[in-house]
Parts: C-alpha cells; sequence; structure tokens
C-alpha cells in the first residue's frame, strides 16, 4: 500500500507542476516530463540501496549526504519525500526562469540524472518499489 502511495504521490507533484506551468512550451514540458522521470528512477535505486542487511551491495556508498542523513533520522520514507521535493523544486526553479534559461536548466538536470542513473546501474544498483 505504501508503494502505492508514494508513487501516487510523485506522479501527482508530477502533473500538479505541469498543469500550473505558465508559459511552458512543449519542449518545456517534454524536458520536465524526461527530469521527473529520471528522479523516480533515481528514486525508486535510492530505495533499493538502502535495503537492510543484508545487503547486496556491501560496498555501495550513498554520495548524496542529505540522502544518507535523512535515512538515518528519518528512516526508508524520507527518500521519496527528498525526492519529491527535489521534482518540485526544479518545477519551482523553473517556473521563474524564462523559456531559453528554463530549457537549459532541465537539459543539464536531466543529463545529470542520466549520469547518476546508469553510475548506480553500473554499480548494480536495481529498483525497489517497496518503501
Amino acid at each position: 500500500m505504501k508503494k502505492i502511495i508514494t508513487l501516487s504521490c510523485l506522479i501527482f507533484i508530477f502533473i500538479y507542476s505541469i498543469s500550473f506551468a505558465s508559459g511552458w512550451d512543449r519542449t518545456d514540458k517534454i524536458l520536465f516530463g524526461t527530469f521527473t522521470t529520471g528522479m523516480i528512477i533515481d528514486c525508486l535505486q535510492t530505495n533499493y540501496s538502502h535495503i537492510p542487511a543484508p545487503n547486496p551491495l556491501n560496498s555501495y556508498y550513498e554520495h548524496n549526504p542529505i540522502v544518507d542523513a535523512g535515512v538515518k533520522e528519518f528512516g526508508k520514507g524520507f527518500i521519496p519525500v527528498y525526492f519529491g521535493g527535489c521534482i518540485f523544486g526544479g518545477w519551482y526553479i523553473s517556473n521563474k526562469l524564462k523559456s531559453r534559461n528554463r530549457k537549459i536548466l532541465l537539459s543539464t538536470l536531466i543529463l545529470l540524472e542520466t549520469i547518476v542513473i546508469i553510475d548506480n546501474k553500473n554499480k548494480g544498483v536495481g529498483l525497489n518499489f517497496k518503501f
């Protein structure tokens, strides 16, 4: 049940942010959708990397200190909250920019997320839908 609620919340954040994206053209919306998809995949990979012992990724090290500290303090429920906040923050900042700068920002964020997803995949990080 938590899985359905968590993924529903992430999808709701995406739909909500697109519906209130004033002045966005089709390209901006596609870029934001791609960014959101990358963030959701990264969220599921991060969730997989925090599987309790015995952890199949014994040598895996979380490079994001905010996620690491949040999981230690609040548990794995912090992971979707963090990524949901990042999606909303990405939308908020993008919405304040002019269209050309928005495209540059979203393209850069997509590139960074792609690098993180590929790096996680190469380290053996899968996807975990249980929160």
